[in-house]
């Protein structure tokens, strides 16, 4: 009986092993079982997950390339990464010639150096807001480009930028200003646009104390028999001439104006440490040399002259008004003393 009560519990001891190995295997098979059931459901999800990050990235490709506006990607190394069409053909290139070469292949000279510091200010955290520039087009024109982009961040390290060609707006604005600053007929400066230098001018030489403002009145003498002899066509067309002279007289800090019907004004630096008899005597004589010249109207030939009043600030005058005031007076003493010449404002013309 000893013996088969040992062989018995061998074999117990064998079965409880075995149950355990199975419980165990059970166990591990259960949980291999919920870690492929997670790792399905895992999987569903990134699926899920990497379908909705593709629906988005196709969704912002068809944007980026089929936006209207300017879109480009640009590095800091001074290249385009990405253009889209909008942007390759506004400029008039393929999409290849953009990305091959540097960006400031494109850019007008007279801006470079500050497309330069607008590219270095993106790449340390300032944006850009409303930049603009001048880029050649393919036809060899130039376009003037208006930029909005936002700098790089520790998370980004391109550059997207949107951009719009504002060339016409631009034209449009500059065109607006003209007329708002011109005289329509003869293209000078009109009487607005002067009050507004007059003003600059005064307020320069007070704050440096240098030089002088110097007002050249000029009012023709004889204009008015052309009007009615020759008509009002003759007559604006003699204007449009005498103009032309004037502006080919115009030095560089000059302008020149009209402020009336015949009447133009010179404005410029004088030069208060001149020596002579009078320093203004140069300018104003040729002024009235240019007035002189014969024009060739369609029915004929005429000369008319002119009558020139100077005044000078801080000379005689301290404002605009004075200013404007003495050289009317000094130009009507030149008519009634037999016109076609000058004379400089004195105290004498107001007794």
């Amino acid at each position: 009986m000893g013996e088969a009560d040992d062989a018995d519990d061998e074999v117990i001891a064998e079965l409880r092993e075995k149950a355990a190995r199975l419980e165990t295997l059970e166990t591990q098979l259960r949980a291999l079982e919920q870690e492929r059931e997670d790792l399905l459901d895992s999987k569903q999800r990134m699926s899920s997950e990497l379908d909705q990050y593709q629906k988005r990235l196709t969704e912002w490709e068809w944007f980026f390339e089929h936006s209207v506006q300017m879109l480009c990607i640009a590095g800091l190394d001074g290249y385009f990464k990405r253009v889209n069409a909008a942007f390759a053909d506004t400029l008039g290139y393929s999409k290849e010639e953009l990305l091959s070469r540097p960006i400031l292949d494109f850019v007008h000279p007279d801006d470079t150096a500050k497309t330069i510091r607008e590219l270095e200010g993106l790449g340390v955290g300032r944006n850009s807001i409303s930049f603009e520039n001048h880029y050649r087009a393919g036809d060899g024109s130039w376009r003037r480009i208006a930029w909005h982009c936002p700098a790089v961040t520790d998370v980004t390290t391109k550059l997207f930028a949107v951009a719009r060609d504002v060339t016409e707006d631009r034209r449009k604005e500059e065109a607006i200003l003209y007329k708002a600053s011109h005289d329509s007929l003869t293209g000078l400066h009109n009487r607005a646009a002067f009050e507004e230098s007059l003003e600059r001018a005064i307020a320069q030489q007070r704050r440096t104390r240098k030089g002088e403002v110097v007002l050249y009145l000029v009012d023709l003498d004889g204009f008015k028999a052309v009007n009615d002899q020759y008509g009002h066509m003759a007559g604006d067309h003699l204007l449009q001439v005498i103009s032309e002279r004037l502006r080919t007289i115009q030095r560089a800090a000059d302008m020149v104006a009209r402020v009336g019907g015949d009447e133009f004004v010179f404005l410029a630096d004088g030069d208060t440490e001149a020596t002579g008899i009078c320093p203004y005597k140069p300018l104003a004589e040729r002024i009235i040399g240019q007035v002189s010249e014969p024009i060739e109207l369609n029915d004929g030939i005429v000369t008319v002259n002119c009558s020139v009043g100077i005044s000078t600030l801080p000379g005689t005058a301290d404002d605009a008004s004075s200013l404007m005031v003495q050289a009317d007076q000094a130009m009507y003493a030149t008519k009634r003393s037999g016109k076609n010449g000058f004379r400089k404002f004195d105290p004498s013309l107001t007794r």
